[in-house]
């Protein structure tokens, strides 16, 4: 008899064998079906392949009157190689194949077809070789403005320099790439576009860059910069030149009732007020009652809101438009009905923070704009609610809409309704053989094949000949 962890191992070993042998017939199965659906969708089959199949050059070249060439030029999934690219170098759509990232790009490809290329497209595209010797070599063929814009060049102060009589300094400016120092600013203080630097969030908008280059400073944008560093001394350094009202509107400021105070007499209050960022509870409210903006106030969604505040401030004072796209107000069908004059229904319709259920949309059905609704995540969705006769959808947003609870049956229950060009493009339907099948005649295959394979890349490459042999004129 053998030991024990001998007939383990075996036991091991068939069970292996028999998980094997079923994983395989279950592929087999899955292969078959794949290659028998595909026969019935011949239109699909063909705009799947060359949206995700990597097809070789030998099916290319056997079928070159099957291909949309420029569908084909955009694709990430061909076996792209040099040899692939020069055999149909007549056919290629070159401006998408100087777009496309997943060529096999290196400085011989360039050369090889460097009449060809779009050099403004090769220019902004992040998947080049990018270096100083390829930029070298093409220096009469790049577009040096899109190249000045392309974060992905390979950025320091030397390279910089060795091109200075080439850039777009604007573009540069703006570009987020850059290995921006205090240094690299001086040494082109005179070249910058000082409104691209002031706006550039990858700039190191600390106290003392900001001090070093005062003169220079577009200081609005600058005022509106994410990045710059706050600091009382650098705020009290130029309080004269500071865009107070694009400092208010700052969401990174590190805001306090101090903040406040100290610069009580700069800030933009009508920003400060609509600054979601304010800490704004009953104390700070009160505080600075009489500088506060109510109508700012409205779309403030970090206000501690209450129907006692709503009622604490005279009715005309609030921005009612504003206060109904405000997704922090305490909603209730209750309070809808206190204001129903006063509220933008528009608003109301767009916004995700109404607690939304039938017992709400039904008394105000005559005042929704129903786009809002037809294109919302928050309702209760059903087939009765659809249903309802009364209820005016818009079916083209619906049909856009990822957040319904799609299924087959869903979508039967109102087949006649939907937009099926816009269905067909909706990556979130239960894409599947049986949806497809169930209403075939309806899809618009070019718009599904863009996002759905169905299975195609499981063809083996004579399955994929054999389905093409039967595309192909006679």
């Amino acid at each position: 008899m053998l030991p024990v962890v001998a007939r383990e191992q075996a036991l091991s070993v068939s069970t292996q064998q028999r998980l094997d042998a079923a994983a395989g017939a279950l592929a087999c199965i899955q292969e078959g079906q794949t290659q028998a659906f595909f026969q019935a969708h011949r239109s699909l089959f063909l705009c799947c392949l060359q949206n995700h199949y990597p097809l070789s050059a030998a099916e290319l070249q056997a079928f070159g009157g099957l291909w949309d060439w420029k569908r084909l030029s955009a694709s990430r999934a061909l076996a792209w190689s040099p040899e692939l690219i020069a055999a149909h170098e007549a056919a290629w759509d070159w401006d998408a194949l100087s777009k496309n990232p997943s060529l096999p790009w290196s400085a011989p490809l360039l050369e090889r077809h460097a009449a060809r290329w779009n050099w403004r497209a090769l220019s902004a595209n992040a998947a080049l070789p990018w270096s100083s010797a390829l930029l070298e070599a093409n220096a009469y063929r790049w577009d040096w403005a899109a190249l000045s814009s392309n974060p992905e060049l390979p950025w320091t102060a030397a390279f910089i320099h060795a091109n200075a009589h080439r850039w777009d300094w604007t573009g540069l400016s703006w570009n987020t790439g850059l290995p921006w120092t205090g240094a690299l600013l001086a040494t082109y203080a005179d070249r910058w576009d000082w409104t691209g630097l002031s706006a550039n969030i990858a700039l190191p908008l600390d106290a003392s860059l900001v001090h070093a280059f005062a003169a220079h400073w577009h200081w609005s944008w600058l005022s509106g910069n994410p990045s710059l560093r706050y600091s009382s001394a650098l705020l009290d350094a130029h309080l004269a030149r500071w865009d107070w009202k694009a400092l208010s509107s700052a969401f990174h400021w590190p805001w306090s009732a101090e903040l406040l105070a100290r610069y009580a007499d700069h800030w933009d209050w009508t920003a400060l007020s609509a600054n979601p960022q304010m800490p704004l509870d009953p104390a700070l409210l009160q505080a600075w009652s009489a500088r506060w903006n109510y109508r700012a106030l409205s779309k403030n969604t970090g206000l501690a809101w209450s129907e006692a505040l709503l009622d604490a401030v005279p009715a005309p004072a609030w921005d009612w438009d504003a206060l109904s796209a405000n997704p922090a107000l305490p909603w209730s069908a209750t309070l809808l009905e206190r204001h129903q004059d006063l509220w933008d229904w528009d608003g109301l319709s767009w916004n995700p923070g109404l607690p939304w259920s039938v017992a709400l949309i039904d008394p105000f059905a005559s005042a929704w704009d129903w786009a809002g609704l037809s294109s919302s995540a928050h309702l209760p969705w059903s087939t009765d609610l659809l249903d309802c006769a009364h209820y005016p959808w818009d079916w083209e947003r619906l049909s856009a809409n990822p957040h319904l609870p799609w299924s087959a049956a869903w979508i039967a229950a109102f087949e006649a309704r939907w937009n099926w060009a816009t269905l067909s493009s909706q990556k979130q339907l239960p894409w599947d053989a049986a949806l497809f099948n169930t209403f075939a005649a309806r899809w618009f295959v070019p718009l599904v094949a863009e996002h759905q394979d169905f299975g195609v890349r499981t063809l083996s490459a004579a399955e994929v000949v054999g389905l093409l042999s039967t595309l192909a004129p006679r």
